[in-house]
């Protein structure tokens, strides 16, 4: 067994009688920075809930509200009637044709504003070109 010699007594107290240093009450600049930049995600992401809202309130449920209206105003046998003629025409155009696939078409014989019915709802002032 090793003796401890005197000389290294002091420096035995002085190590285990260490504290460990306190922290600072004032905080570091990181985490100010950190604590900035949460508070500035949290406010951006208000803003755009905010919006949001107002696009909702002020854009959306008219429109939804304009389609409801139409789609309300039709009857049962209006809706049937549009349909029947809708699938008749598509027949016909079938019929004539001899085929009709999805991925070729003739742009010559292409509309895609044939099936276009009672579009006059849109027609109000407020969606017409200047004059």
């Amino acid at each position: 067994m090793h003796s401890v010699s005197s000389s290294e007594t002091p420096w035995l107290k002085i190590m285990t009688h260490l504290r460990p240093v306190k922290e600072p009450d004032q905080p570091r600049p990181w985490q100010e920075v950190d604590r900035y930049l949460r508070h500035n995600d949290f406010l951006n992401l208000r803003k755009k809930e905010i919006v949001y809202k107002e696009w909702l309130k002020d854009v959306l449920e008219p429109v939804l509200q304009k389609i409801e209206d139409e789609m309300g105003s039709q009857s049962i046998e209006e809706m049937q009637k549009r349909k029947q003629e809708q699938l008749s025409q598509y027949l016909n155009y079938c019929n004539k044709k001899g085929y009709v696939f999805l991925d070729y078409f003739d742009p010559s014989e292409y509309d895609p504003f044939s099936q276009k019915t009672c579009t006059d709802c849109w027609k109000n002032e407020s969606h017409q070109s200047p004059q």
